[in-house]
């Protein structure tokens, strides 16, 4: 009981309490060792519930304020099959997870992996099944020209199977314009837009695009766009097939008529191009230095507690993926976003005569990610 009582005045002093069955935490003063404090809300973004580039399996993002962040929306057994993407933004069942994109630039390729998250739990329906049919996705960024595009008038278009639609913000009136309704079941479809953008090095156009994914397997979403003086033009606009402009049984390799697009002057969107809206937010999948978690260990057990302390070469975040054997039911601790090279770590509010599996998680300045291997304990 003495080391217990020290490992809860050590918790204290470090201000690294997490609790579960209730919202309150302990308030505490740092007075030793080495901390500093995260330029980043890191409870914004947890990362049990984060979905990175969930169909490319990576992220190119190395700028936290690129990308594009995704909110997903899913039928549930008792709904209805839904045929347009609005049904699935206002009416399906919307996920606790968040998705993000380095880009928007999926060719028609097969899925059938579902989603996975940072702490690699695959995210289900309801019903306890995978994600890989009847869902749906909101895109949230803003378009910027990189530093290799020239400024000029420029027109978009979609490649994507199923339904999409696109709204810019309209910098003159600041009212939100649809400029390409791609909507509807069908396969790789090119949906062109009805008007221009124009595109100055200053300017920053906030974006929302909505995409369903209806019957499995085929999936595909990629936003191109070329200079030109005049939209929607193209002879391929409205053209569709889904071995039509790639491959999706040969690495999804581009076929003639999405070659005859590139020499056309048309391109993908790169991550230069997108940029996280909210000057608040962040994109949480930038792959910074990663910290190495040494010693991780048990400190001691007791009724409905337990304390566990690691150490970590560079200063990191305090924070614990506890997962309950019995229920599966997984928990990440929230940051104090006081980062540090020793953790203690106090958590309460666990069920008596109860097997958990625990992790130490730890995030560094830049983002640099690391988990330690699990160790399992059970309660009194």
């Amino acid at each position: 009981m003495q080391k217990l009582a020290a490992l809860l005045t050590a918790s204290l002093l470090l201000g690294c309490t997490a609790e579960f069955d209730t919202s309150e935490r302990i308030q505490s003063n740092v007075t030793s060792g080495s901390v500093m404090a995260s330029k980043v809300d890191l409870n914004l973004h947890p990362m049990n519930k984060i979905v990175c580039d969930p169909f490319e399996g990576g992220n190119n993002t190395q700028v936290m304020t690129q990308g594009v962040l995704g909110r997903l929306f899913y039928k549930t057994a008792s709904m209805p099959i839904f045929h347009i993407v609005d049904d699935y933004i206002n009416f399906a069942k919307q996920s606790d997870k968040t998705l993000f994109f380095s880009d928007i630039n999926v060719p028609t390729r097969m899925f059938s992996e579902g989603f996975s998250t940072q702490t690699t739990g695959l995210l289900k329906d309801d019903s306890g099944n995978k994600l890989i049919e009847y869902f749906g996705i909101k895109f949230e960024s803003s378009l910027q020209l990189s530093e290799d595009d020239e400024e000029g008038v420029y027109e978009l278009a979609l490649l994507s199977d199923d339904g999409t639609r696109l709204k810019i913000k309209d910098p003159i009136d600041d009212t939100w314009k649809e400029i390409i309704n791609n909507d509807g079941d069908h396969p790789t479809k090119m949906g062109c837009a009805s008007r221009t953008i124009q595109m100055t090095k200053r300017t920053s156009l906030p974006m929302e695009l909505v995409y369903y994914q209806g019957p499995r397997f085929h999936i595909s979403n990629v936003l191109i766009w070329r200079k030109t003086t005049e939209a929607g033009k193209d002879s391929l606009c409205g053209h569709s097939g889904n071995e039509y402009f790639f491959d999706p049984n040969n690495q999804s390799i581009p076929l003639q008529p999405y070659k005859d697009l590139l020499a056309r002057g048309w391109k993908p969107l790169s991550t230069g191009n997108f940029w996280i809206n909210n000057t608040t937010s962040y994109n949480p999948c930038v792959e910074g230095t990663a910290p190495v978690i040494n010693n991780f260990r048990i400190a001691e057990v007791a009724l409905t507690d337990v304390f566990l302390a690691w150490e970590t070469d560079i200063a990191a975040s305090t924070q614990i993926r506890l997962v309950n054997k019995t229920t599966h039911e997984e928990t990440l601790t929230s940051a104090d976003n006081l980062l540090r090279t020793n953790h203690e770590i106090h958590l309460r509010g666990l069920q008596p005569k109860t097997t958990y599996s625990a992790q130490a998680v730890s995030i560094s300045q830049d983002l640099g990610k690391a988990m330690s291997n699990e160790v399992t304990f059970t309660t009194p």
